[in-house]
Formats: C-alpha cells, structure tokens, sequence
C-alpha cells in the first residue's frame, strides 16, 4: 500500500540496556530452560550516523544460540533502515547487529538500534557453520543456506551481507523449511537490492550462519506467518511454550513468487522473542507481501 505516513511501533520498541559509553547489561533467569540461559542487551547511540553497530560478548564457558534485533523508538526512520547483518562470531563468543540507513539519500533524523544475545552454556558438539555467495546477483536478489554437519541440529540462524556498499540488505535469516514436526537443521539467508537505495553493482557477498549442536532436550521450532496482504507495516506475534525459553529468533519477508527478483521494498524493522515487524519504504510497495518468525526453543 502506498503512503505517506508510518505506523509507530508499539510495545515492541522498546529500549533495554545502553551499550557503548553506557554499558552492557545482563540477567540469568533461574528458570530458564537452555542450560545457563542468559540474556545480554545493548542499545546503540540514538543520532543522525547512516550505519548502526551493536556488539554483545557472552560470558567466559559460554556461546551465543542466537539473538534479536530491532529499531528501537525511531518512528521517522521505519522504512528507511535495514538489516545488514545478525550474526554470530565464528567462535560463538560474540553476537553482532548491524542497521544502515537505506534510502536514496540519508535518513537525516536520529535513530538508534537495540539488540540482545542469548548465551547459554557451551552445549555439546556446538559449533558456528558458515556458507558465502557471491558474484553476480540474480536479478536483484541472492540467497544462500547453511547447514549442520552430522545429525546436529539447528539452535539459531544467522546472516550478514558485505562488500555491498549499502547496495543490498538482508530480508530473510531463518531455520530453515523442513517438515514442520521436525527441528531445523539449516538456515536460509536472503538478501536483495534496494529500490531506495545506493546503486547496486555487480558483485556481492551474502554470508549464512547455521549456529548448530548436538540436540539440546526439549528442542522445537514455533513459526508465525501474517496473511499475504499489502499494508505499510505487519507484524507476527509468536512466543516459546510456557516453561521454555528462546535458543533464537529468525524472521523473513515473503513476495508472491512472480515477484520473487523484484528489489527490496519492504525492510525489517524488528526480530524479538515476542514478534518480529516490518515496514514498506517510503514509497510503499503495491503488491501483496507476508511476514515470517521464527523461534528455536527449549
């Protein structure tokens, strides 16, 4: 739908902690399920900077499952800011977040970005699969999976694109579409050009993460997906089972199949163990889409 005007964002944006000159907070609910299940949150400085970093570390004999991400209390800004990376360290010690403004001139309003890592005790055969593309596009859009070696199992998705020069943004970290009565074993990471954004050249770098384990107890996957609709904004709520926690969280946008290569259009504003959101750029996009998310629980 086109307009002129966004949606705000609700109970969902949020701040938690101050990363950076305020500090990195952290709790351990007694009653988490994951062994050592711990929470760290951050929250980037709010101001006018195009490109947004924030950078969590997990404690000493603990790994990150996986983590979250969002714009955080940046109305002006939905639309105009997207995902480039949500990812894990190659050693598992440190979950990063990275938002970029993406029009095609700056955002010049302040914004800011949240993040949390979810850090559990280092589970048995835990290990940090990555897989790249790159190369050419096809026709505006790349798309990459990671897997688990062995019979391991997937705790959580990760995603990063690079050497992009701000031409593509990611729109899908996910587990991957395995029978739905299974756990994942993959992730798919997608990403594309931008309608509002810098000019795409001809070579980029998509990498996937597959943060993966020998199968924890109680592992199980739980997926909301919105209707195939054309507003500004859709959000999907989707929560663990009572008495379980979230390993990660992963969402995705969905076009209808012949509009698969189009650019990007449509940005994701936020991923959170409550809901994940998104938002159309300022020009709106005139063709149905859907929103995915995606929980690993335990």
């Amino acid at each position: 739908m086109r307009v002129s005007s966004r949606a705000g964002f609700g109970s969902a944006a949020v701040a938690l902690a101050v990363l950076g000159a305020v500090g990195i907070s952290g709790a351990t609910p007694a009653s988490a399920a994951p062994a050592g299940w711990e929470v760290l949150s951050g929250i980037s400085l709010s101001d006018s900077v195009a490109v947004k970093t924030v950078e969590l570390h997990c404690p000493t004999g603990k790994v990150v499952s996986g983590g979250e991400a969002w714009l955080t209390a940046s109305p002006g800004a939905v639309g105009r800011v997207g995902l480039e990376r949500y990812a894990p360290s190659a050693d598992g010690k440190t979950w990063t977040v990275v938002m970029r403004e993406t029009g095609a001139t700056n955002y010049t309003g302040d914004w800011q970005i949240s993040a949390r890592a979810f850090c559990v005790t280092t589970p048995s055969g835990y290990e940090v699969v990555a897989a790249d593309k790159t190369g050419t596009n096809d026709y505006h859009r790349m798309q990459i999976t990671a897997q688990c070696s062995g019979t391991k199992k997937l705790l959580g998705s990760g995603a990063m694109v690079y050497n992009t020069d701000g031409a593509f943004i990611l729109d899908r970290v996910e587990a991957g579409f395995n029978d739905p009565t299974e756990i994942p074993f993959y992730t798919i990471a997608r990403a594309r050009t931008l309608d509002q954004g810098k000019v795409a050249h001809s070579q980029e770098d998509l990498r996937a993460y597959a943060i993966c384990a020998n199968k924890p107890a109680a592992l199980e996957r739980v997926r909301g997906l919105s209707d195939m609709v054309s507003p500004s904004m859709q959000n999907v709520p989707v929560a663990c089972p009572a008495g379980k926690e979230p390993y990660s969280v992963g969402a995705g946008i969905h076009v209808s199949s012949i509009h698969e290569n189009n650019r990007a259009q449509v940005l994701i504003s936020g991923m959170r163990s409550s809901n994940a959101w998104a938002h159309e750029d300022p020009d709106g996009y005139v063709e149905d889409w859907r929103l995915s998310a995606t929980l690993i629980c335990g």
